[in-house]
């Protein structure tokens, strides 16, 4: 049984299309609570995917935390999932020639595509 800090993680087995409000399509897929796979279907990132190592928490029901850092390019992202409202946060930080850069996104959950 996969979980994180002794609790099942129900988003483990899904493949999801996160939908942002920036343009960024990305599919999702949690292997584990503590793996996933992403790639991105459009935006600027779009052709890029990985397998990521990921820290995730349910911080309440049906809506959990999931954390990463991209092993190839240092950019940190941090998700907010709520699969009961079908809502998604995101905060990502990346090097940039002026220094670190972040950037907050919103936008949807589409767990049939």
């Amino acid at each position: 049984m996969d979980t994180a800090e002794g609790k099942t993680m129900a988003f483990i087995g899904k493949k999801i299309l996160l939908r942002y409000e920036s343009g960024l399509d990305v599919v999702a897929e949690y292997k584990t609570a503590t793996e996933m796979t992403w790639k991105a279907m459009s935006g600027a990132a779009k052709g890029s995917s990985s397998t990521e190592e990921i820290y995730a928490a349910e911080v309440a029901p049906d809506v959990f935390f999931i954390s990463w850092l991209e092993k190839e390019k240092g950019i940190s992202v941090s998700n907010v999932i709520d699969f009961a409202n079908k809502k998604v946060t995101a905060f990502v930080t990346f090097e940039s020639a002026q220094g670190r850069q972040s950037f907050f996104d919103k936008g949807t959950v589409v767990e049939e595509f």
